[in-house]
């Protein structure tokens, strides 16, 4: 078998944010907040408090690829608000607020979708600006309540969803970052209609460690999704609230080509590792599903391929083709 994990860090580079990207994103980010700020005071209103979330704060953000946009989630926390909520303003009106703050800040006008308003530039990047206030729910549970346009406030909870996370990388340790992200980057490249929250979701709870080999936790993990799924096509978030299922209105011909897509990568990942002499041959077979952001190995085989004496006796709960 050979050892691709070499060729895999060196795609996770490939696909991280760069500096240059992280200082954009942020300035613009910056900006917001500052704007959104002065806006409410200039209104009466106590400043918000800001925080990032999603992708970024979990630091499992890939860089988008040349057509796409690359999504920045900034949470706009409303403060001087008790936990009555029949003392909040409507969360279309804390809507009209936040755009009214942002109105004029790029060429686009703001966008007012239902969780978010949503700003645009001109360099292959939109940040969202999600609006919370912090409330009690019935279990008398201090949680974060959305500002959904035409749902109201409804509970959302981005900040115990990051923690959530942190508490898998803790435990488990970053190469479940990798595993994300490799994912995420898949996904984009294949056109899978599967949200980044369901891949971190699933890696976590159908996670691998193979410790200095991310080709064969990537390929144990998305062996392990494909079982989970196969049996039962739902993916629970793991806070509140705990009763959402993020595939529940998804129909089944997108069921099918997210199973479809995971089997396409087990398979191309399984024949990469297990059946190829020389990583140029296997970097072939994985630029299938990655795109030519996979860097190309060596036509030669190397001292990483390993030959045994005898066949390699597989554990009852392996998972090698």
């Amino acid at each position: 078998m050979l050892n691709l994990n070499s060729l895999f860090i060196k795609y996770l580079n490939e696909i991280s944010l760069t500096k240059n990207y992280k200082n954009k994103i942020t300035t613009g980010r910056d900006a917001l907040r500052k704007k959104i700020g002065n806006k409410f005071s200039d209104n009466g209103r106590s400043k918000p408090k800001h925080c990032s979330q999603g992708s970024y704060a979990m630091q499992t953000a890939v860089m988008p690829l040349d057509e796409d946009d690359f999504d920045l989630d900034n949470g706009v926390y409303l403060q001087g608000y008790t936990e009555d909520q029949q003392s909040w303003p409507a969360a279309t009106t804390v809507h009209i607020w936040v755009e009214d703050a942002v109105e004029g800040h790029t060429d686009d006008s703001p966008i007012d979708k239902n969780t978010c308003i949503r700003v645009n530039y001109l360099d292959n990047y939109h940040i969202d600006l999600p609006i919370y206030i912090m409330g009690e729910n019935e279990e008398e549970e201090e949680v974060a309540y959305l500002a959904h346009k035409s749902k109201g406030w409804i509970e959302s909870d981005p900040k115990a969803f990051t923690q959530w996370f942190q508490n898998c990388v803790n435990e488990n340790g970053q190469q479940i970052r990798h595993i994300v992200k490799y994912l995420k980057a898949w996904k984009d490249y294949k056109g899978v209609n599967i949200k980044g929250m369901a891949i971190t979701i699933l890696v976590c709870e159908n996670y691998k460690l193979t410790e200095d080999r991310d080709d064969i936790s990537l390929l144990e993990t998305v062996t392990n999704i494909l079982d989970t799924l196969e049996e039962n096509f739902q993916c629970y978030k793991p806070v509140i609230p705990k009763d959402e299922d993020l595939f529940e209105d998804m129909s089944e011909s997108t069921q099918n080509s997210i199973l479809d897509g995971l089997r396409g990568l087990q398979g191309k990942l399984d024949k990469a590792i297990y059946n190829k002499d020389n990583d140029k041959e296997a970097s072939d077979i994985l630029q299938k599903v990655f795109g030519d952001r996979f860097p190309e190995g060596k036509d030669q085989v190397k001292s990483n391929y390993v030959r045994t004496q005898s066949p390699v006796k597989l554990e009852e709960d392996s998972h090698f083709a």
